[in-house]
């Protein structure tokens, strides 16, 4: 085999190992939040100040994690389509000339993009918020009236029992993994246009002129 023909082999694989790096860190990033979430019921996002020192409340801005998990999910079976759709075209050699099928992937990619940049920016501002309205209340001496005061980077514990729900370190890592999906979709779609362009030129160069 001819080293040309070895490398075309080797970067024909690539989108489809990125596909799989992004599916990987999406669908990490969806396991953490619903795990830590008990799927979207049970929310500590964007807590105020109002809100954490109203021993009345369990649960905080539940819509935020909904949207998060939502978006997630989205993005994870968007990702899930295009990795099916990279690994019968690797596998068989059947590749998608058709403009309409084109447009289908890159919305597919668009969107789990989209929706994977959504998942991290509402986890990061989210515990990140409150974070710091619980930072804020122990740096001036007071206490929440909440069931516990939150750790940003591990496990809740009550009274020294525990661990409980929701694992800061869980929201970082999610929120990380969400940045990672979505970087290495952005390579995987760069990588897909410029691979129809180069596909695009070769049949012009191949089609006889008159």
């Amino acid at each position: 085999m001819k080293m040309p023909e070895i490398i075309k082999q080797i970067l024909s694989v690539v989108p489809l190992a990125v596909l799989l790096l992004s599916l990987g860190a999406a669908g990490i990033s969806l396991g953490l939040l619903q795990a830590n979430t008990d799927n979207g019921v049970r929310c500590f996002f964007f807590v105020s100040y109002a809100q954490a020192m109203n021993s009345s409340l369990v649960n905080y801005n539940v819509p935020t994690c909904q949207l998060s998990i939502a978006s997630a999910t989205i993005a994870t079976i968007c990702l899930a389509l295009l990795t099916a759709i990279e690994l019968i075209s690797v596998s068989f050699q059947i590749y998608v000339k058709r403009l309409i099928a084109n447009i289908i992937q890159a919305g597919f990619f668009v969107g789990s993009i989209l929706f994977l940049f959504i998942t991290m920016i509402v986890v990061s501002a989210g515990w990140g918020k409150t974070c710091a309205t619980y930072r804020n209340i122990t740096s001036s001496g007071g206490t929440s009236n909440s069931a516990f005061n939150i750790d940003c980077t591990g496990p809740q514990y009550i009274s020294d029992v525990g661990p409980f729900a929701p694992n800061g370190a869980d929201f970082i890592t999610a929120a990380v993994f969400a940045g990672v999906g979505a970087v290495s979709a952005i390579g995987a779609f760069c990588y897909l246009i410029v691979k129809l362009m180069r596909r695009q030129k070769d049949d012009n160069e191949a089609t006889p002129k008159n």
